[in-house]
């Protein structure tokens, strides 16, 4: 299959496809939401929602237009360019938008449900099992769809963002709070980015520029160079680590540069950063001493932090490797480490400061480096909804491991994107 790149829509084609393709994903992610929580017709109609936007935005991309009109037919299927979606592929995807029956279309988008008199009830039309079939259905066409946006987003330039440290106004206190990551600060990173080239050295891989949080849905690539921080508004996760979770769940790819990724915040408005994580201590050991005669109780407490206080463990379910004194694991350890295939197969090897490293893989951790002498792994890549959370278990202190992780980055960009679009 030959995908239709970005370059051949014009700029506000290419805007209105990009806008149809996110909404597309993000009523999908909102389908999601309210089937968790039992609002059947509220998920049925976030998939019609996200349905429409799939058909529309692929004939956008094939260069064609469509009526103003909430389904698809057959005509319309056949304006999707064949090199975008296989004749087999248009079959199984008219016969999933045709699915929807038109009384739960109806009821769910605009409130009617009545004919010639009858009247079903809400609780009838709207049940669990027959939405769950339909969230698995249009999940073929988001997975579709992200599989050709990831092609078309990954196309050199490649808008990469840096976060700034703010989250939206100049006004604010920017992050300045490097942990595990202090090799370089952001300006560095962009400047270092736009330096790196493809193609014999001929041509700029990176179109990178600084932004703030508010502005990341903007870019296929997101930096965070804060290592264990990262911007908020507030001491508590708020509007910043939401609107990064909801930009990697709608098909996102943000790399943490360094560290525990998102163990710290840093008020934007106070200028202070803050240990995210709530937890009570426990009970390690009681004693009884005497002084004077006096029974004195003495309480240790257990301060080690457990993962699921913490948001990388809570949101995206990745443990790491946390230290360990009796085993001689404390703090950054110097380790052999391997790229993974997915960076390409000469699987260069390099000796790399590993901390936080992923302890577990699963159908959603994707490793692209790993530890050639422990059961760990460096740099994993996350699915989260339709996008990816590249978590960093290296402390970025120095150059070498800092120019591994662009090394990595690059990989990932010319080649490692088409098994994170197929995962």
């Amino acid at each position: 299959m030959v995908i239709k790149k970005f370059s051949q829509l014009s700029g506000p084609q290419l805007d209105y496809y990009i806008f149809l393709a996110k909404e597309c994903f993000a009523a999908f992610s909102n389908a999601e939401d309210n089937f968790n929580i039992y609002r059947y017709a509220s998920c049925n109609a976030c998939l019609f929602h996200s349905s429409q936007f799939f058909w529309k935005a692929l004939t956008i991309l094939s260069h064609n237009y469509f009526n103003p009109t909430h389904e698809a037919t057959q005509a319309d299927i056949k304006k999707i360019s064949s090199e975008i979606l296989s004749d087999d592929d248009k079959v199984r995807v008219y016969d999933v938008l045709s699915k929807f029956p038109n009384i739960r279309r109806n009821l769910a988008r605009y409130g009617y449900y009545e004919k010639e008199g009858v009247t079903k009830s809400p609780s009838d039309v709207f049940n669990k099992d027959d939405t769950k079939t339909s969230l698995n259905e249009v999940g073929f066409l988001i997975n579709k769809l992200r599989e050709i946006y990831y092609y078309q987003f990954f196309e050199p330039p490649i808008k990469i963002g840096i976060l700034s440290g703010y989250i939206s106004a100049r006004n604010e206190k920017p992050c300045s709070h490097y942990p595990h990551s202090g090799y370089r600060k952001a300006v560095q990173w962009m400047l270092d980015l736009k330096n790196i080239k493809y193609e014999d050295n001929r041509l700029n891989l990176f179109n990178a520029s600084m932004t703030p949080i508010s502005n990341i849905s903007a870019f296929s690539v997101i930096i965070n160079p804060f290592g264990e921080a990262y911007p908020e508004s507030g001491n508590a996760e708020g509007v910043g680590f939401k609107t990064i979770a909801s930009y990697i769940r709608d098909g996102g790819i943000f790399v943490n540069a360094g560290g525990q990724s998102f163990t710290y915040s840093w008020d934007v408005n106070t200028g202070n950063s803050r240990l995210l994580a709530s937890f009570i201590p426990s009970i390690s050991d009681v004693q009884t001493n005497y002084v004077d005669g006096i029974p004195v109780l003495q309480i240790k407490e257990n301060l080690r932090i457990p993962s699921e206080s913490l948001l990388l463990k809570r949101y995206f379910g990745l443990e790491t490797q946390w230290d360990d004194p009796a085993n001689n694991i404390v703090g950054p350890k110097e380790t052999e480490v391997e790229f993974d295939d997915i960076l390409g197969q000469d699987k260069p090897r390099t000796k790399a400061k590993v901390y936080r490293p992923a302890v577990k893989l699963s159908q959603d951790v994707i490793p692209l480096a790993h530890s050639s002498n422990s059961n760990n792994y460096p740099v994993v890549a996350v699915k989260f909804g339709r996008g990816f959370l590249i978590h960093t278990g290296m402390s970025l202190e120095e150059e070498r491991e800092y120019k591994l992780l662009l090394d990595i980055i690059t990989r990932l960009c010319i080649i490692g994107y088409e098994t994170l679009a197929k995962s």
